[in-house]
């Protein structure tokens, strides 16, 4: 028997409890009438990196060491790109194959590269009783390179699914809607494909897969739901094959956050450069091609008509790639050359703010500084007058553990607002390719054997130590999360819940970076 655990990036119940309520998402509905759902909170931000790590290890980023797509090293000013082996924790099919148990894993973002962390057994020696996890990488792995835990995996896999590729054969932002969708529907198959192989030929207890383009199609198509309803109706479908198996344990539905409408953009970088807290150099070579009309944007529908996205993103160096400036005009704060003499605060992403300490003269003048920056977002609005900051966070006060490489401020942003790191521009009003953008409540459903029925509205934290307990297996002790048994009956609510060794790992590297900023340009994350 096997639980499996489909992954919906950034789905919203805001979209599929209409199409529920019509009759469009049968199998959704079966999910939700016979068995538990509701809001699942996201971390803080709601951004992939962390999200889908804090799902799959009970955390909070302070005990991953990973805040947002982007971390900046203090100690040499560098801004660079997470991986895989920047989480400071083992995830609970880890702990499950320390158990004796095989868990399958399939598309999740944030397992790239596959090889970067994992523990064979509880002492670090070898597991007992065959336990094993066998991973398929997400994104931005590619099926030509390395792909799976174990290596020789990749081989099978490609034999049982030919088709299997984990990123869209196509420029995103140059395709149709119906492009978006077919590529998106052929992506999902494949991913239910490889889940149900690893439950049948590795006998996995546990299979997770995570349907990426959800999210992908949900930024680009928010305006356009009769599209998004096509893609969620062949998910339903996969999803009521899933349902009928004889080895479905339980199914369990999640999203590492939800959705919403962008009202308006907030270049917060922007924001600090025009008050004089961020300091950046000129670069005379995206002037100069910017004046002789090479930009991002007609390199991509160069290669794109000529068959060659594939061949172009294997064989052009970033390096090169980011020179090319974007036709707005705007450029990732990752490619700016900050001057870090007279920088006082840089934002990576969609929430964290990172302090240059060496530019004040003490702890205190920077502290001071913090609370002066956070008491001014926290006053800002936008041109039409609503808040541009729900809340502006003492780190410290949301997340758990020693917060390694951790940022100063985390601000939350208020709804319909979207932060991109980007400079270029004003401060409000520039658009994007993006219509919607990602809020912190996202999905929750279960369904299956000693599973409840009804309502419950869970944090995304606790859902690895309830998968666990569900299956018998001790808790790590450093989980942030709790058990949720009121989403449980039977035998999983009423015995004990067991505390098992912490899960914590060694602070790991970042070898992958390069993969995964290429990838957040393809995704629009980066200008």
């Amino acid at each position: 028997m096997t639980v499996y655990v489909v992954g919906l990036d950034g789905a919203d119940w805001s979209l599929l409890r209409p199409w529920i309520e019509e009759g469009r998402l049968p199998a959704f509905a079966r999910v939700v009438e016979e068995g538990v759902s509701g809001d699942l909170e996201s971390t803080l931000p709601p951004v992939t990196f962390p999200a889908w790590k804090c799902y799959s290890t009970g955390k909070t980023p302070g005990k991953l060491g990973v805040y947002e797509w982007f971390a900046y090293d203090r100690a040499t000013n560098e801004i660079g790109a997470n991986d895989a082996s920047d989480f400071r924790s083992l995830e609970y099919w880890d702990v499950l194959a320390d158990e004796g148990r095989r868990a399958g894993v399939v598309n999740m973002p944030t397992t790239h590269p596959a090889s970067a962390r994992q523990r064979d057994g509880a002492d670090g020696g070898e597991s007992e009783d065959d336990g094993e996890v066998f991973l398929v990488a997400g994104s931005p792995a590619s099926e030509r390179k390395e792909l799976t835990k174990p290596t020789e995996l990749k081989a099978e896999l490609l034999d049982a699914v030919p088709e299997y590729r984990v990123k869209p054969d196509l420029v995103l932002d140059e395709a149709t809607p119906g492009e978006l969708v077919a590529e998106a529907t052929a992506l999902f198959e494949q991913r239910f494909d490889a889940a149900t192989w690893l439950a049948d030929e590795k006998d996995c207890e546990v299979v997770h897969t995570t349907l990426f383009a959800t999210d992908t199609l949900q930024h680009r198509l928010w305006d356009r739901p009769e599209k998004l309803r096509d893609a969620y109706e062949r998910i339903d479908e996969l999803l009521g094959d899933l349902l009928d198996r004889d080895d479905a344990e339980a199914v369990v539905l999640m999203s590492d956050h939800g959705f919403q409408k962008i009202d308006e953009i907030f270049l917060v970088n922007q924001w600090l450069l025009d008050r004089g807290d961020l300091a950046i150099e000129a670069s005379e070579t995206r002037d100069v091609l910017s004046n002789v009309g090479l930009t991002e944007e007609r390199l991509k529908r160069v290669v794109d008509r000529l068959g060659l996205v594939n061949l172009a993103q294997s064989l052009v160096p970033e390096s090169v790639q980011r020179l090319f400036p974007s036709e707005s005009g705007r450029v990732a704060i990752q490619d700016a050359d900050i001057d870090w003499d007279r920088t006082k605060a840089v934002s990576l992403g969609r929430g964290p703010i990172y302090l240059n300490r060496d530019a004040f003269g003490s702890d205190d003048e920077a502290d001071r500084y913090a609370e002066e920056i956070a008491a001014d977002l926290e006053a800002l609005e936008t041109p039409a007058g609503e808040p541009v900051a729900a809340a502006v966070h003492d780190p410290t006060d949301v997340y758990t553990g020693e917060m390694p490489d951790g940022p100063d401020l985390l601000v939350e942003y208020g709804p319909g607002v979207d932060a991109p790191e980007a400079i270029g521009g004003d401060v409000f009003g520039e658009t994007t390719e993006w219509l919607a953008t990602h809020r912190r409540s996202g999905v929750f459903a279960a369904w299956g054997e000693e599973i409840a029925e009804g309502d419950a509205d869970l944090q995304l934290y606790d859902l690895a130590p309830t998968l666990l307990h569900y299956l018998d297996t001790p808790v790590p002790e450093d989980a942030d999360g709790d058990v949720r048994v009121d989403v449980l009956t039977g035998g999983p609510a009423e015995r004990d819940v067991l505390d098992g060794p912490p899960s914590s790992v060694d602070e790991g590297g970042r070898g992958a970076g390069r993969e995964v900023e290429e990838t957040l340009r393809e995704l629009g994350y980066m200008e």
